[in-house]
């Protein structure tokens, strides 16, 4: 009777008794796997001459290793692409070893400029990475590997302390926390229940291109809160200086329910901006205030103006004569 194991090669090498005279080999071809993207499974056996489950049994053995292809989706490629066209800074956190994150990047057209977390968030940093600061280190790389929970809460908070909106993808009970923590945390298809609840967002179809219709939609919808605001200032000032105008001026009298009017009709103005036809910007928008608020003060006093020439050229000329 024998007993079979298979697990990470790490674990299998420390669970075999001939581990000191495989592991430099082992150590060898997991790389050369992960140079060519594929992760490693290890396989050990051990001999139970008693032949019961019980069993002690004897010494394991290290059988061998077999490579598993994981290729990412068929989507993910172009959705990764369409997030870069559209400014959005794509970072892959990954367990898996540092060969095999590039290789993967590489696949998907995101860079390989990555590390090993653990020495770069650790007691020990990589002597060739030091000279630069961890915060502007974690914001030029395209990604990490061999990552703990731990390394990618602290990523995920390291990036918001630079004022970057965050978002987090994942699906495991590892990956609450990042997804606890960022702005926007995403729960992708057959997700754990504690990454659901985690996540502000949570997919229910594979993939990920649902997130650029997501970014797409989230853009018109602050184009249409920008028109709005300008509309608000721009109608604010063309009413308060064009009746203060009217009043110095002409001394005019305002009937209440020419206010109650102007003031129904702003309102139904208002509503059509939720329906106005935008197109969404092709970078990350913000709220520009100062922008914001000129432009309204320049629309707001230009219809001023006209409002009053208007009822100059109808009040005081024979321009509108009656028939």
């Amino acid at each position: 009777m024998h007993r079979v194991s298979k697990g990470a090669p790490e674990q299998i090498l420390n669970l075999a008794a001939n581990k000191s005279e495989i592991e430099r080999k082992v150590h060898q071809v997991i790389d050369n796997f992960a140079e060519r993207g594929l992760r490693s499974l290890a396989v050990a056996y051990q001999e139970v001459p008693e032949g019961t489950k019980e069993s002690a049994g004897g010494p394991w053995q290290f059988i061998g290793l077999l490579p598993l292809f994981d290729p990412p989706r068929h989507d993910s490629a172009e959705t990764i692409r369409r997030a870069l066209d559209l400014g959005v800074s794509v970072k892959m956190i990954t367990g898996d070893q540092l060969a095999i994150g590039k290789e993967t990047g590489r696949r998907l057209g995101m860079g390989t400029n990555m590390y090993p977390s653990s020495s770069l968030l650790g007691d020990k940093i990589d002597s060739d990475i030091a000279v630069l600061p961890v915060d502007e280190l974690i914001e030029q790389a395209d990604g990490f590997a061999g990552v703990f929970p731990e390394h990618k809460y602290e990523i995920v908070k390291r990036l918001q302390a630079r004022k970057h909106i965050c978002g987090m993808t994942g699906d495991g009970v590892n990956d609450a926390p990042a997804l606890k923590v960022a702005d926007i945390g995403i729960a992708v298809a057959d997700a754990t229940d504690a990454a659901r609840g985690a996540s502000d967002i949570v997919l229910t179809e594979p993939g990920l291109s649902v997130i650029i219709s997501a970014v797409l939609t989230s853009r018109a919808i602050f184009q249409r809160m920008k028109n709005y605001t300008i509309y608000a200032v721009s109608i604010t000032i063309r009413i308060v200086l064009g009746f203060l105008l009217l009043a110095c001026l002409w001394k005019f009298d305002f009937p209440p329910i020419m206010v109650l009017l102007i003031a129904i009709l702003n309102d139904g103005t208002i509503m059509t901006i939720s329906k106005d036809k935008v197109k969404p910007s092709p970078c990350p928008d913000s709220w520009k205030l100062a922008e914001i608020f000129a432009t309204g003060v320049v629309l707001g006093a230009y219809l001023a103006v006209t409002t009053v020439l208007f009822f100059w050229a109808a009040y005081q000329t024979d321009f509108f004569p009656y028939r």
